[in-house]
Parts: structure tokens; sequence; C-alpha cells
């Protein structure tokens, strides 16, 4: 018994060239791709940066804060509970 098979057409491995305009346009595209990866990886760092500087201030008040605290406490144990007028370097009692 004899089995008939269907012949495929032979695939073509011959290059064909691309019209000038389709080349244009995907050479462009190529382009922009590549520029747009480029502005990603840039804002990428720039945002690295930015976070980086972030955390730092964020430390700092942290560590003014803690100052402020403990100055507030030294303070208070040397001149008692009341307001001080920095600009007139005065201290006034809180009335009790």
């Amino acid at each position: 018994m004899a089995v008939k098979t269907k012949e495929k057409a032979p695939k073509s491995t011959e290059s064909k060239k691309i019209e000038e305009n389709d080349l244009n346009t995907l050479k462009q595209l190529q382009a922009d791709t590549d520029k747009l990866v480029y502005n990603l990886g840039q804002l990428y760092v720039q945002k690295e940066k930015l976070n980086q500087t972030e955390d730092e201030l964020k430390q700092a008040m942290k560590s003014i804060e803690q100052r402020e605290e403990a100055l507030g406490k030294d303070l208070s144990a040397k001149y008692g509970i009341g307001t001080v007028n920095i600009e007139a370097g005065t201290f006034t009692p809180q009335a009790s």
C-alpha cells in the first residue's frame, strides 16, 4: 500500500533586499529604542542618588532631633522648666 504525502515547496534561503524606506524605519526604531533605554538607565541612576540623599538627610534630621532632646534635658536640669529666647539669650521660668 502506497502512502501519498504532500510535497512542501522548498524554503528559500536566498536573502532579499529590504527597501530603503523600510530599512530607514527599522534603523530609526532601533535608535529610538537605544535612546529610551539609555535615558531610563540615567533616570534609574538619578533616582538611586536621590534615594541615597533622602536617606542621608533623614539620618541627619534624626541626629539633630536627638541632639535637641539631649540639650533640652541638659537645659531643664540646669535652668528648670521654661522658655528660651534664642535671640535675646534669656531664659524665662515657667510659672508654677
